[in-house]
């Protein structure tokens, strides 16, 4: 009956339209669908090389249930959604509408690495039992496929009111983001066909979303807290494991680089001394650079972590930015052969 009714109305429509006197008149056939566009926040410059982070991945799944937002309780509508992002902010997925009784919609969308979930049919996941979402080992491709699908994010919005135009969801990076780029210096090592690999982090995260969180509050703080608060490093089956990232090499100081080998890790507290950057050069050469600060370093949720790596023949000069995924601080620090 749904089906037939918005057909109807959308013939309706056209009529209409075939009696406009303005023969390029462009109308909207609009029949009640429910039209989604996102925008991944980024608080950092924009480049090319940061799309991914701006905007969902052609390709990438995300899950959306949507709600009646009700009083005194939100009502189920949408359960598990599947759509399909298409990169430049669009999805494709079924068609799902409006309610006819023009109650306002809640949204609360998701994309990660976690099992898969089955439109129609699967509730939202309750805070009884986490998700558990995993990096990939092999994130070898700069911004590629594995790195893609390492990026968990999150988005709600609420009381959305019936409307033609298209619901713009803005989804949070849940994780932690590190980049790493590499110049040669003091005797001129050699660094092409260097391997670079993140070690002694965990590599899973248990995700408990909320429909409650407060993660787009107008206070910053509030919201990174209501952010953080929604993923932890999963206490389950998850010993360190390396992460081989793409070799990103300068000739410059840094200053004028716009790209970076990248990296998603699972927010966690790395102490200090521990061992976090190898460059394995091809020479034979293997240099670490460890955690240098007396109280070791939390990688936070939703923050880019930039490793500025001079490699010497006797070791490793590091600067390092903490940035909201503009930088907040700077810490530097050496790192020795191994």
């Amino acid at each position: 009956m749904k089906a037939k009714l918005f057909m109807t109305m959308a013939a309706a429509t056209m009529i209409l339209a075939g009696c406009s006197n303005d023969e390029n008149e462009v109308t909207d056939n609009w029949n009640g669908e429910i039209r989604l566009t996102s925008g991944v926040t980024v608080q950092t410059r924009a480049n090319s090389a940061d799309v991914p982070d701006k905007q969902i991945a052609s390709g990438q799944t995300v899950y959306a249930w949507v709600d009646k937002a009700t009083t005194p309780d939100a009502t189920e509508y949408i359960k598990a959604w599947t759509l399909t992002a298409q990169g430049d902010g669009t999805f494709t997925g079924s068609l799902q509408y409006y309610p006819t009784d023009n109650a306002n919609l809640d949204f609360y969308a998701m994309h990660g690495n976690f099992a898969t979930f089955t439109e129609g049919s699967d509730a939202f996941p309750t805070s009884a039992s986490a998700i558990t979402h995993a990096v990939d080992a092999d994130q070898s491709e700069n911004l590629g496929t594995n790195y893609l699908k390492s990026d968990l994010l999150y988005g709600l919005k609420k009381d959305v009111a019936r409307s033609a135009s298209a619901v713009n969801l803005t989804f949070y990076h849940l994780l932690s983001k590190v980049e790493v780029a590499l110049k040669s210096g003091a005797g001129s090592p050699n660094l092409a066909g260097a391997t670079v690999t993140i070690v002694n982090t965990k590599l899973k995260a248990a995700f408990i979303p909320s429909k409650t969180a407060e993660i787009n509050h107008s206070t910053t703080s509030t919201a990174q807290a209501a952010r953080a608060g929604l993923v932890s490093c999963s206490t389950s089956s998850n010993d360190p494991a390396p992460i081989t990232i793409a070799t990103s090499i300068t000739s410059d100081d840094f200053s004028t680089r716009t790209t970076y080998a990248a990296a998603i890790i699972v927010p966690q507290t790395v102490t200090q001394n521990t061992k976090f950057i190898k460059v394995a050069l091809t020479t034979g050469g293997i240099f670490y650079y460890s955690i240098p600060d007396a109280g070791g370093i939390t990688f936070e949720s939703g923050k880019k972590y930039q490793y500025k790596i001079t490699v010497n023949q006797s070791g490793l000069t590091v600067t390092s930015e903490i940035s909201n995924w503009t930088p907040v601080s700077a810490i530097s620090g050496d790192a020795v052969m191994d």
